[in-house]
């Protein structure tokens, strides 16, 4: 039964998947909600999966619930623990990711902090600002090289033969539409803007306009070309309305109003199955490679959905490119890493 939240969304489900053998992801937040309903959708397509997340004991539980599906998950998934507040852990965990692996088809940059009180990471950064964008960008970067030459590798003749897999390397963010409450004085010029409390809707939906700012950005500038030979596609994506314990976190943030949500949530909010389906979308269907040109660094809110419904401040090219410097910078001076690409 699909709940009220998803009647009205396209569908892209497991058996929508192609085959995923062979192919391997890194998904970050892939112990719980959305992150957790990837990767079970990825596994059951047979694809090795890599989860990045902060506590084990979900990770484990994850990996049962997965095998549920398919009884080789506990072979197909590989758990990394990190803090992800932490950003020389995060280039560390790139590091060791890309000098163990072979491949790297698809990067899902899913953790974050929902509607939660602000905070600081173990960088002295806003919790929403560190987590949810700059840990993803470096990890992306660090994560890249790999992914160009997975890319390189399927133009030359060693994918799989069908010739939309020469667009199968993909990179997805997840977004919200909750990004239009994003503050309209958001300038992106300081760190300090960052690092101050506001209220917390304010901060998340601040949060996830920088993800869609970032993709268009990575698109536009640091990315291989669609007509090169090594293309990779990158988006980024609004689940729906989905029943996760991030409803846990409104409550905290507001007590009265956050604990009705999240009661609510339950019967009218979709299924973290359904919720993960744009991203799945994003991360694996032909129809996103038949439809790069327009897919490339765009947002969607749905599974093959449509371009260009994002709120004007997250289409503004001048922001994103003041978030990229400054996200370049602030990477600089926390963690000794240099953005390379």
């Amino acid at each position: 039964m699909v709940a009220p939240a998803g009647l009205f969304s396209n569908r892209y489900k497991v058996e929508d998947m192609p085959d995923l053998t062979g192919k391997v992801a890194v998904v970050t937040g892939g112990s719980r909600g959305i992150g957790e309903a990837i990767v079970s959708a990825l596994v059951q397509k047979n694809c090795n999966v890599h989860i990045v997340a902060s506590t084990e004991e979900h990770a484990k539980e994850a990996i049962s619930n997965v095998s549920e599906k398919n009884p080789n998950a506990p072979q197909l998934i590989k758990f990394h623990q990190i803090d992800l507040g932490n950003l020389k852990s995060v280039v560390s965990l790139a590091e060791k990711l890309s000098s163990e692996l072979d491949r790297l088809d698809m990067l899902y940059l899913i953790a974050g902090i929902g509607v939660a009180p602000f905070g600081l990471t173990q960088d002295g950064v806003g919790n929403h600002f560190g987590i949810n964008h700059l840990a993803g960008m470096t990890l992306t970067d660090g994560l890249l090289d790999l992914m160009i030459k997975t890319s390189k590798e399927k133009q030359s003749g060693n994918g799989n033969g069908n010739e939309l897999d020469k667009f199968s390397s993909r990179i997805v963010s997840e977004s919200s539409e909750l990004h239009r409450t994003s503050p309209s004085d958001l300038k992106c010029e300081s760190l300090e803007e960052f690092s101050q409390d506001r209220d917390e809707t304010v901060l998340y939906g601040r949060s996830k306009c920088l993800n869609i700012l970032y993709i268009k950005q990575l698109a536009k500038a640091h990315l291989p070309t669609l007509t090169s030979s090594s293309p990779i596609i990158p988006a980024s994506v609004h689940p729906g309305g989905v029943a996760t314990e991030q409803e846990a976190g409104a409550a905290q943030a507001y007590p009265i109003l956050g604990s009705v949500l999240q009661a609510a949530s339950k019967v009218l909010f979709m299924s973290p199955e359904q919720g993960a389906e744009s991203a799945l979308w994003a991360g694996t269907a032909p129809a996103a490679a038949e439809r790069r040109q327009e897919v490339q660094g765009r947002y969607f809110t749905e599974a093959d959905g449509k371009v260009d419904t994002e709120s004007d401040q997250a289409k503004q090219d001048d922001l994103a490119i003041k978030l990229w410097d400054l996200s370049v910078k602030v990477i600089q001076d926390k963690a000794g890493y240099t953005i390379k690409h």
